[in-house]
């Protein structure tokens, strides 16, 4: 068996371990405290106020009991099948812990201290021996430096968040929230549970010592409790493994919504000091998202407003919205054209019904301003509710309320009873009261917003979700095996010049153009002797940026004489040493294409309009491997420069089959070590073929 499938095979067993992390039959406590203020005894009050069904063992040697329960000494003196321990102590003593209960049988570990790789080298060395011991072990391990986990779906909160000590009855949905912070984690699903949103799992990931974020999100994709996902990350060492995790869910019909930090320099130094995770590329991050179909997060605001709209919205494409503000209806128009939600079309019906109940001053259109009216007659609140989810084109329902906290107590009695009747999910917007009111609102089980742009947003943002599952994202070829360098001679050279980076090129099978190098003017007539006129003429020593745009470069050549004054000129101009003599190729749109060593998906890749427009219109996109022949059809296609692409290429699958040939080939050179950066422009487009005309390699460790 080979190291990579080993490997894989350690991180299914544990991915499999993580049913006991969320529903373990039993739970210790080790570092069990009386004291519910301190992190070793708030877990197990948490535990016992959430209803924990599970046996409870509290370790400590210290007590005989602890908050009722009879304590242990030790870890050795508990049964052998307990399944999941919570550790609460400090990192010097947990990896002598963590081994032993391995070893006494544990399945799954949450470790809630930190002092770990965020704090140094000799933090890094303890976090490194944990993950060593949760491998040995076929170990689901949560943290270090986590503020640990709550499944409301199986009654599991093995965490020491302070907000599940005070929050009252916790109903659980089906989303689940995933986040690599733990104080983010748990304020993001207290500021969205008050909103409306309800979760299967919260699970803060900490350190990732054992398992990682993509291990939780393969746990997901197969997890019936979870339909969607919301998450907060901020870097991956493996971004291979959370692409495979991120196709798996939506493989499985789950949409993802992701917050990504670590994006300015000042934030991916924060990542680093925070969970010691490396937030990498960001580029490559948006295109990681973009082929795996994932919603990308900008704020906090729209975590929150999602995880709503998919617990209250998770269906819903034709909104009516009621309102007592005719102004607001021109607003709520704007925020659903917006962000692409339909207003529902109502019927005749409706619209006779309405005019029948409310005041003739109202307006009857979706938005429908049902009028202040509501003022005096509070059930005009309910019956408009009622009248438009009778509609059979209404399947969700949006009502916004501007002001009227002294009459709140009655509204909300009017909402309250209203909303079991009706047949389509239910939120609501007010606006110009205290927070106290939204949050009365709230703990009587109502969905709720200030803003009703939120709202909107979110089900703009659900439906998005929706419509990127059909999406077909493009996966690696049956059959497709990587392109073997080894024995590909790679010039011992700082950087590879045009010469030497396509003579590598032509060596693995890339076309590139006819071309010799030269020094002299006869060197050159003899050149262009061998390849055929019409040539170029490019400088290549001293080196210069930019060639085409400076004069660096002469084509349309056709005899001795021209490309003697060619040669008499860049020796001129630009004291040439060394130039290359280079057949002519037919017109056609130039592509760029471009392969770089990157820390996290092993490469990332641009490809965009090149030659002279390189630079000038920035027709760029950043692409993550596998380089495979769909996907970079799919990404062509995106590209403004597209319409040229086709023009020269009637078959654009055969094109990006082609195409994929040299990213591989690039990938390849690139993942060997020896070279970091290999850049292709401009390649032409002939024919329906990619022509390399021009090539730069930087070398690993080269400053330029």
């Amino acid at each position: 068996m080979g190291a990579r499938q080993k490997g894989d095979d350690v991180r299914s067993q544990r991915i499999s371990h993580i049913k006991q992390l969320l529903d373990p039959s039993s739970i210790a406590v080790v570092g069990a405290s009386n004291d519910a203020e301190k992190i070793g005894g708030r877990p197990l009050q948490i535990l016992s106020q959430r209803g924990y069904e599970g046996r409870l063992y509290p370790v400590n040697p210290k007590y005989e009991t602890i908050q009722g329960l009879p304590a242990y000494a030790d870890i050795s003196d508990l049964p052998s099948d307990v399944e999941m321990y919570i550790f609460c102590v400090p990192a010097q003593a947990t990896d002598e812990l963590v081994e032993k209960a391995a070893a006494h049988g544990a399945k799954a570990g949450v470790i809630l201290s930190g002092g770990f790789a965020e704090v140094g080298p000799e933090g890094a060395r303890l976090q490194e021996r944990l993950r060593r011991i949760a491998n040995e072990h076929d170990l689901a391990l949560l943290g270090p430096n986590s503020l640990g986990l709550a499944s409301f779906t199986n009654r599991v909160c093995a965490t020491f968040a302070t907000t599940l000590s005070t929050m009252p009855s916790i109903e659980p949905g089906d989303v689940a929230l995933l986040s690599q912070s733990g104080g983010t984690a748990f304020n993001l699903f207290t500021e969205s549970y008050w909103a409306g949103a309800r979760f299967s799992h919260v699970i803060a990931t900490g350190n990732e010592a054992g398992l990682a974020f993509a291990d939780y999100l393969s746990f997901l994709a197969t997890d019936d409790a979870t339909k969607s996902v919301v998450g907060y990350l901020e870097g991956v060492s493996d971004g291979g493994e959370l692409a495979a995790a991120l196709e798996a869910l939506r493989a499985a019909g789950k949409p993802v919504y992701l917050l990504k930090a670590g994006v300015s320099e000042h934030g991916r130094r924060s990542v680093a000091s925070h969970t010691a995770q490396f937030a990498g590329d960001d580029s490559a991050y948006g295109a990681l998202f973009d082929r795996t179909g994932v919603i990308r997060l900008e704020s906090m605001d729209d975590l929150v407003d999602v995880s709503r709209a998919l617990t209250v919205y998770p269906r819903t494409d034709r909104l009516a919205v009621g309102t007592n503000s005719g102004g607001a209806t021109a607003y709520i128009s704007d925020a659903c054209d917006r962000f692409g939600v339909r207003l529902a079309d109502l019927s005749s019906d409706t619209g006779a019904a309405l005019g029948a109940r409310l005041p003739a001053f109202a307006g009857l259109s979706n938005p429908v301003d049902f009028t202040p009216q509501v003022i005096t007659d509070h059930e005009i609140l309910a019956d408009t509710l009622q009248t438009l989810d009778a509609d059979t084109d209404v399947d969700g329902l949006l009502v916004f309320l501007g002001s009227m906290e002294y009459l709140h107590e009655e509204l909300l009695d009017v909402l309250v009873r209203t909303r079991p009747t009706l047949r389509n999910p239910l939120s609501v917007a007010w606006l110009g009261v205290s927070d106290e009111v939204r949050a009365k609102a709230a703990k009587a089980g109502l969905a709720v917003s200030g803003d009703p742009l939120r709202i909107v947003r979110g089900i703009g943002m659900v439906q998005r979700g929706r419509e990127r599952l059909a999406d077909e994202i493009a996966v690696i070829e049956p059959g497709e095996v990587p392109v073997d360098v080894t024995g590909v001679q790679i010039p011992d050279l700082s950087h590879l010049d045009e010469a030497a980076a396509t003579s590598l090129l032509a060596q693995l099978g890339t076309r590139v153009p006819a071309s010799i190098e030269i020094s002299r003017e006869q060197d050159a007539v003899a050149a262009a002797e061998r390849i055929g006129y019409p040539v170029f003429l490019k400088l290549v020593e001293p080196f210069i940026a930019h060639r085409a745009r400076v004069g660096a470069i002469v084509g349309g050549i056709q005899d001795s004489t021209q490309l003697a004054n060619a040669h008499q000129r860049l020796v001129d101009s630009f004291g040439m040493s060394r130039g290359i003599v280079v057949e002519e190729i037919p017109p056609g749109p130039d592509l760029m294409v471009g392969v770089m060593s990157d820390r996290t998906f092993g490469t990332r890749a641009v490809i965009g309009a090149g030659g002279i427009w390189a630079n000038e219109i920035g027709d760029l996109r950043t692409i993550i491997p596998p380089y495979d022949a769909p996907y970079l059809q799919r990404e062509l296609v995106k590209l403004r420069i597209f319409p040229q692409i086709q023009a020269a290429a009637a078959d654009i699958a055969a094109l990006a089959h082609d195409l994929s040939r040299v990213f591989r080939r690039l990938d390849a050179l690139v993942r060997s070590g020896s070279l970091t950066e290999f850049e292709c422009n401009p390649v032409r487009i002939v024919d329906g073929e990619a022509i390399v005309l021009d090539a730069l390699a930087l070398r690993a460790g080269d400053p330029s």
